[in-house]
């Protein structure tokens, strides 16, 4: 009797534990990153709400590949989940080419009425068609540490980036963006930034202040500049058909974790330029430069147009955009 009740416990064990969903989430930031912090409250929220039925583990740092490998493997079926920067698709849906073409946008909240937008909606049925779905339909997470670039020199006009080698994501409007500014552009992925500075292969590359502190190069790189060329929002990525294998109520629980993990990632990044910009400045001697961004919205004008001019952007996009309120 005694080895039967045993036995039927074993049993209930193992359906619960075959009756957990196990998702695996990618990064390429480090953990203590606002990314990092962003992934893992909307993993916590998961395991949370669903009583543990669910769970998500999280990979930091490109554990899982860099930026473009990892949307592939979502949108095929190999990865379930992706911290997706909506820029890096510029590849595949042409809406997302004009996210980080220069100063499109006024601010976040521009941005995110513009991914929240009619203009956008093919940009995202585009994606669902490719095989991923988005899970924070609000676009909360929102990146408060705002966009400028690390270098070894001080850069503080559009002209001062004669000849610096760039380091840049696979991106066309990325790439053209930043040489029509004045940049030697170099494609280098995220997790091999810092190995690229200490081998002089870049001599500078756009990100905030919190992300440099975070993924130490700041310790190579001497001088951050704000430039607020673009204002990026980040969402979660998942394969479409994993998406709809689960149950409206795991649905349900994926998008309102979502939401906290938006909350996180917000807060986290506007750390970014307060204590981690100190820490930067005191810690790795980092001087911040914000100089005046009229020379460089005015080049910005003539980067858009070029790239308008070129294909790389759809004509009257931007404008459009713009126009948004």
């Amino acid at each position: 009797m005694q080895r039967l009740v045993v036995g039927i416990a074993a049993l209930l064990i193992g359906a619960g534990a075959q009756a957990q969903i196990v998702l695996k989430l990618g990064t390429v930031d480090a953990q203590a990153s606002h990314s990092g912090v962003g992934a893992e409250a909307f993993a916590a929220e998961v395991a949370k709400l669903s009583g543990g039925q669910m769970k998500v583990e999280v990979f930091h740092a490109g554990k899982l590949g860099g930026i473009p490998d990892q949307q592939k493997n979502v949108l095929q079926g190999a990865q379930d989940l992706h911290l997706l920067y909506p820029e890096f698709l510029a590849g595949l849906i042409d809406e997302t080419k004009i996210i980080s073409a220069p100063y499109v946008f006024r601010d976040l909240n521009h941005a995110q009425a513009y991914l929240k937008s009619g203009l956008f909606k093919p940009g995202v049925d585009k994606l669902r068609s490719l095989g991923g779905v988005i899970l924070d339909p609000d676009w909360t997470w929102m990146q408060k540490d705002p966009r400028g670039l690390i270098a070894v020199r001080p850069v503080k006009t559009p002209k001062d980036l004669e000849g610096m080698k760039l380091r840049i994501w696979e991106s066309k409007t990325a790439i053209e963006t930043w040489r029509g500014l004045g940049a030697n552009t170099i494609v280098v992925p995220r997790p091999e930034m810092y190995l690229a500075f200490k081998q002089g292969i870049i001599e500078g590359g756009p990100e905030t202040i919190g992300i440099a502190y975070d993924q130490k190069n700041a310790e190579v790189a001497k001088f951050w500049t704000r430039t607020d060329e673009y204002y990026q929002i980040v969402n979660v990525l998942m394969n479409e058909k994993k998406y709809m294998s689960l149950t409206r109520e795991q649905r349900d629980i994926l998008h309102r974790a979502a939401k906290a993990g938006g909350a996180a990632y917000a807060a986290e990044s506007e750390r970014g330029f307060t204590l981690k910009k100190e820490k930067a400045v005191k810690e790795f001697g980092v001087t911040v430069l914000e100089p005046d961004l009229a020379p460089w919205r005015e080049r910005g004008e003539q980067v858009v147009a070029k790239l308008e001019a070129e294909g790389v952007i759809p004509k009257g996009l931007a404008a459009k955009a713009k126009a948004l309120k």
